[in-house]
């Protein structure tokens, strides 16, 4: 039986959007959503939050590590991210027994739906891949739904080998350029194309439109999903509108 780990990058020095992590919608922070809304996916057993070991951002540290028992922190290389998710792993590797799966969420997606990441990896174990992504070739998911889940395996292939500063700095590129090569990949797509929607939070409007949907749905439903998303946005299309601007923006 494999552990599901979920491993997710934060730092307060954001270029775009700096301490947008620590931005509160409802009165709670952006990355306490993304814990809850993450640790309600029936197949996460644990999740680490990896954060550098710049003094700055000592904040995110004092936030999470008492916050739940199935969370703890892991501080690394600020600029060697894939380093970070290496050593973060490499110490649940050590704490459990058997295979170890690694589920990369990234800390910008508070609206992350638990059921979306069940069926990810559901897929992956189906599958029996060392990669699996909601976006390889063609982005059909929502900029915000989107996860990747790979080996521990995998992970500490490219973590070996890669040396190109991209590769170390987004994690995983390493893995899916030398698909056919080094590794057995798949890409999961949605059932229909709603890349047309954002809900990232990159930019003030991200937020702003984030915020909202927080507003309206979590009240009667803290654990709204994604159907529940989508229909508030095709009711209210002038909602999409708020971050309309930034959507063609290419961000990894």
């Amino acid at each position: 039986m494999a552990t599901n780990l979920v491993i997710s990058q934060a730092r307060t020095g954001s270029t775009r959007l700096p301490n947008k992590v620590l931005m509160k919608i409802l009165g709670k922070e952006i990355l306490l959503h993304l814990i809850d809304r993450v640790l309600a996916a029936n197949t996460v057993d644990h999740m680490i939050i990896a954060t550098t070991d710049n003094p700055k951002d000592d904040v995110i540290v004092d936030l999470v590590q008492n916050y739940h028992n199935q969370v703890s922190v892991f501080r690394g290389s600020e600029e060697d991210v894939l380093d970070r998710y290496y050593q973060a792993a490499l110490g649940v590797k050590n704490d459990f027994d058997g295979n170890l799966n690694i589920i990369r969420i990234t800390s910008d997606c508070p609206l992350i739906d638990p059921k979306v990441i069940d069926l990810h990896v559901h897929e992956f174990e189906k599958r029996d891949v060392d990669y699996l992504s909601s976006r390889i070739n063609q982005r059909t998911w929502p900029h915000g739904m989107e996860l990747e889940i790979f080996t521990f395996e995998s992970l500490k292939k490219a973590w070996q080998h890669a040396t190109q500063p991209s590769d170390r700095e987004h994690v995983t590129p390493y893995i899916y350029m030398t698909a056919g090569e080094s590794f057995n990949i798949y890409e999961l797509p949605y059932c229909e194309n709603l890349s047309h929607y954002r809900l990232t939070v990159d930019f003030i409007e991200d937020y702003q439109l984030i915020k909202t949907i927080f507003e309206k749905l979590y009240p009667q439903h803290p654990l709204f999903d994604l159907d529940d998303i989508i229909k508030l946005l095709r009711d209210h299309p002038e909602l999409s509108q708020i971050n309309s601007e930034r959507q063609n923006i290419k961000i990894i």
